[in-house]
């Protein structure tokens, strides 16, 4: 019973739901393309470990990325503000 009206006090309420992950950064790729090479290089080599934490540490990466970019929590409530109304 408690629990909707705590969410309703804290501002977690199903409306305003922020989502887990976003875009990646164009620029994760400078760091991933150049890992993904040295996976492919150690699986040629016959390190395939080393490649496949190489891939893992990649993956993480891209991961942390989305998540670091996720949309804002947008609060409807407050009152929409725009600096060009200002004449």
């Amino acid at each position: 019973m408690t629990g909707g009206l705590m969410a309703v006090q804290y501002g977690r309420s199903s409306g305003q739901r922020r989502p887990a992950f976003g875009r990646v950064d164009p620029f994760c790729l400078f760091a991933v393309l150049p890992m993904l090479l040295l996976a492919g290089l150690s699986f040629w080599g016959g390190i395939a470990i080393v490649g496949v934490i190489v891939i893992v540490a990649a993956i993480l990466l891209v991961v942390f990325d989305s998540w670091s970019n996720r949309p804002a929590k947008v609060n409807h409530d407050a009152e929409y503000y725009d600096d060009d109304d200002n004449y």
